[in-house]
């Protein structure tokens, strides 16, 4: 089993999957050094026959997250077992709690889209439920009982909210340029000021910095609190992050040009007069590698861009000029749906009227995106992070 880049809810669900696996009599090997340090992999052997298993864990047991965790989590397990020689290819999704119904979309949606990979379905309740390569024998019904270190997550204050997610982009952000990413400035003694430089509550503030100190992350260096051994709590940040943002694949209603975007997050965000009683529209800004790009530290190119919509409406995508598809073709741009929407939107920048990410959420959403993301993190990380790591790679 692979551990790098792992969260504590995976390596509990990982936990729940070898035992259940043991229990069957099935032997466990440990997955090829040269497979991703991402994966979430699990190789088995049944009656003679090797099987990869790629797990994604997520906070919530809704279809809508689980579902595209379940198509990455299939991706990843064709091409990790064609990697090895042919392994059969296994994916699993699992959340704290998931209801009979979702599960049951779950399966439904991989047999009719996946026929050929094995699924599985679990979560903190008890629920085991499989379909393919006879793995049904692993199946097994929630019980009422909550004891496990997943269920009893769920009562803890969580670091990563999204408050707490701009919070920290605005105690980072003060050594980072202006350009890069748009946090208020001034001096943070205090969670008093950090509340109100960052305009949130003195409660939400006071939280936010006592979970900081007690896990070691804040220094009060000069009477100033600082981040202190920052590249761990980065990391972790990471890996709060693999699952906060959803993404549907659209297509221009009619194309216009290469700068057909940047255009129409322009005029997008372009302040419109008052008519009436005036309707705020969901915040949008250029994302992920477009959004590096932009910044000037662009250095994946080919791939479909990214924009963050704080929710998907039909009104705002006719604004974008967008119109979801279902087609199956390539998408002109993928939309994200953040879970982290002020910590997303409050930080970004604008150049040429245009709305952006800032730079350390595209960092994040590089860090954890299949598409040559792990590149482009690792370039913003040497230019511009460098100073709260240690030694590069």
């Amino acid at each position: 089993m692979q551990v790098k880049g792992r969260n504590r809810r995976s390596e509990e669900f990982e936990r729940i999957l070898t035992a259940a696996l043991r229990k069957a009599g099935l032997r466990i090997q440990r997955p090829a050094p040269v497979l991703d340090d991402d994966a979430d992999l699990l190789i088995f052997e049944k009656d003679g026959t090797k099987y990869l298993l790629e797990l994604k864990a997520s906070s919530e047991g809704r279809s809508d997250r689980l579902i595209p965790l379940l198509s990455q989590a299939i991706l990843q397990a064709q091409a990790y077992a064609q990697q090895r020689g042919g392994d059969n290819p296994i994916a699993v999704v699992a959340a704290r709690h998931i209801p009979a119904s979702v599960a049951s979309q779950i399966q439904d949606f991989a047999k009719r889209y996946a026929p050929g990979v094995g699924v599985g379905v679990i979560d903190a309740e008890g629920l085991r439920s499989f379909i393919g390569f006879g793995l049904e024998a692993l199946d097994a019904k929630p019980s009422r009982r909550q004891d496990s270190a997943v269920a009893r997550a769920r009562h803890r204050p969580d670091l990563f909210s999204d408050l707490n997610q701009w919070m920290l982009k605005v105690l980072i952000g003060q050594r980072l340029p202006e350009t890069l990413i748009a946090v208020p400035r001034g001096p943070i003694r205090n969670a008093s000021q950090l509340a109100n430089l960052a305009d949130v509550s003195i409660m939400s503030a006071s939280r936010f910095v006592n979970q900081l100190s007690e896990r070691g992350f804040l220094d009060r260096r000069d009477d100033f609190l600082q981040i202190a051994r920052a590249e761990e709590l980065l990391d972790l940040w990471i890996s709060a992050n693999r699952d906060a943002a959803d993404e549907i694949p659209v297509r221009w209603i009619m194309k216009k040009g290469p700068d057909q975007l940047k255009l129409a997050l322009r005029d997008y965000a372009a302040p419109r007069p008052l008519r009436g009683v005036s309707k705020k529209v969901p915040r949008c800004c250029l994302a992920l590698f477009a959004a590096a790009d932009a910044l000037g530290y662009g250095f994946v190119h080919g791939v479909p861009a990214h924009i963050y919509l704080e929710r998907l409406t039909h009104d705002a995508l006719s604004r974008l000029g967008l119109a979801v598809d279902h087609s199956g073709r390539s998408p002109d741009v993928y939309v994200r749906n953040p879970a982290n929407r002020e910590a997303v939107f409050r930080a970004q920048v604008t150049r040429d009227e245009i709305p952006i990410s800032d730079i350390l959420q595209v960092w994040l959403d590089a860090s954890t995106h299949p598409a040559r993301g792990k590149e482009q993190a690792r370039e913003i990380r040497q230019r511009v992070l460098k100073q709260f790591f240690g030694r590069q790679p």
